[in-house]
């Protein structure tokens, strides 16, 4: 990865400064409402409330909660087959007890119906789906367009192409299974229209049967995220980073800014930007984010309590400006949370190493020369994220060489010229964590390199910290694991297997019918 020292986010904050006023001292409201005209106020505000309902009804019924998108395919399949069982008669407690209930209908049509009934419900649920899918792309897209209208080049953002792609594909991903199940329940009804000598009956049936088996297979192949727009971080899971900075200078911003989605990032910067006027004079927005966004990690983290929390901000911004980061209706403390869980779940590398080093410095251990620690993932799958914390622990400043060097990832070696600073701690604030990590970490060289894996199974890695003269300072051999994902394999196996099994059932009833015209 390229180093970038400002972001696209970076310019998008500093834009907003002309444009956005200080914050008045009334009730927190939606961050970009003072950007909008009222008439594209109200069409998002009813699209996002149509979206609210029908996100409950998919955590519900759908994505999550009873999933009955995945279950009720099954459960056709399996009616499918009981129903060709029981083709040609009917079981004695089917004759006795319910034959003459349902108007004398054999145990075959019965089953059929029932199948029937479960397709069209399986249909109006992907199609509620959709339109969940739909309406925020919409609101997405207007969200965009009226950043752009107050002069921010927001579609040029880093992360926004890839955003628009990933919410496209998945619509039309879900599209595909919609025509196919549609289709199974217009042919299987077809069947059931038609009188039972009729030639082409069971043909129909296997064509439902597989269009059925086809639909169910695009969705188990689907790597579908959920994102939408009514919550702040609703976009973060349609988001990756297509960029990072490779020595990071604000080690938790840069490492918490480059997974926060463009439009979230605009607002995070919005309401910032907003708090200029409240930051006292010795300190900066800049240096509020990074210490804020560290002590929430810490908080988090059970390591420091309520009033240390508060009481490291307060030389920065007084207490009610605190309490306002915590109440703001989009920027509250659950959506600082799922930032900084995502970013967690993401570079994981990153924050155990920032652990190690605050074990470290707690225990008392201190050298006088050059101290390096690296860390990755252990079992990589995709891309691999590689950590690398240089800490001076000397007198005088040191040039120093960081190499990468890797035959099972890509790029093979990376190569970092590093100017170190010498850290000597502040023995006032030792016992303090929340005032002395930050100042560890700050006088930390932090390098975050990408790579990705050019083979599958045990791989290597070295890291060799040398001095300007090419002499060794310290070094670590890494060995992880490549594999690819076993949730997605079980997924794309069994999706493949319903691809397979709806051609057999296709081609069941055309194949003695190619013999003889072939003379076979």
């Amino acid at each position: 990865m390229v180093e970038v020292q400002t972001g696209d986010l970076e310019a998008l904050a500093d834009s907003l400064e002309e444009v956005v006023p200080p914050a008045p001292d009334m009730p927190p409201r939606s961050i970009s409402e003072p950007q909008r005209s009222s008439g594209v106020t109200e069409k998002i505000q009813g699209l996002k409330s149509q979206e609210e309902f029908l996100l409950r009804a998919d955590r519900l019924l759908i994505s999550d909660g009873a999933r009955l998108v995945l279950f009720l395919p099954l459960m056709v399949v399996a009616l499918y087959g009981l129903a060709q069982t029981f083709t040609t008669s009917n079981p004695q407690w089917w004759a006795d007890h319910i034959e003459a209930a349902v108007g004398g209908l054999g145990m075959s049509t019965g089953v059929y119906g029932m199948s029937l009934l479960m397709l069209v419900a399986d249909t109006a649920l992907l199609l509620i789906l959709l339109r969940l899918m739909v309406l925020t792309r919409a609101i997405f897209r207007l969200e965009a367009k009226e950043l752009t209208t107050i002069g921010l080049t927001f579609n040029s953002a880093h992360g926004y192409a890839e955003m628009r792609a990933t919410i496209d594909g998945a619509i039309r991903q879900l599209g595909i299974t919609i025509l196919l199940m549609a289709l199974a329940a217009v042919l299987l009804a077809a069947s059931l229209w038609l009188p039972d000598d009729v030639v082409a009956t069971p043909i129909l049936v296997a064509f439902s049967t597989g269009a059925l088996l086809s639909g169910h297979g695009v969705h188990m192949v689907s790597d579908r995220p959920r994102f939408n727009t009514s919550e702040p971080w609703g976009m973060l899971e349609s988001f990756s980073p297509p960029i990072h900075p490779a020595l990071l200078s604000r080690p938790f911003t840069d490492v918490i800014r480059a997974h926060i989605d463009p439009l979230l990032a605009v607002r995070i910067s919005q309401y910032l930007g907003s708090l200029d006027s409240k930051i006292h004079q010795h300190s900066s927005r800049r240096e509020l984010q990074e210490t804020l966004l560290h002590l929430l990690y810490l908080r988090r983290s059970s390591l420091i309590d309520e009033e240390q929390f508060r009481t490291a901000l307060e030389p920065m911004v007084d207490s009610s400006t605190i309490a306002g980061l915590f109440s703001h209706p989009e920027l509250g403390e659950e959506t600082w949370d799922r930032l900084l869980s995502r970013a967690r779940s993401e570079c994981a590398p990153f924050f155990r190493l920032h652990d190690r080093i605050r074990m470290r410095r707690s225990s008392g251990r201190t050298g006088d020369d050059i101290w390096l620690d690296v860390d990755m993932e252990n079992l990589i799958v995709g891309q691999a994220n590689l950590f690398a914390f240089v800490l001076n622990e000397g007198d005088e400043p040191r040039d120093v060489v960081l190499k990468v060097q890797t035959p099972d990832f890509r790029p093979h070696e990376c190569v970092y010229r590093l100017r170190i600073e010498p850290f000597f701690g502040d023995s006032d604030h030792a016992t303090d964590i929340s005032s002395s990590l930050p100042l560890i970490i700050s006088a930390t060289s932090i390098v975050w390199q990408s790579l990705l894996p050019s083979t599958m199974g045990e791989a290597t890695l070295t890291v060799r910290l040398e001095d300007d003269a090419g002499n060794l300072i310290s070094g670590r051999v890494l060995t992880v694991q490549v594999r690819s994902d076993l949730l997605t394999r079980i997924r794309m196996t069994l999706g493949g297997l319903f691809m397979v099994g709806a051609a057999i059932v296709v081609l069941s009833p055309i194949l003695p019918f190619l013999l003889n015209l072939l003379g076979l």
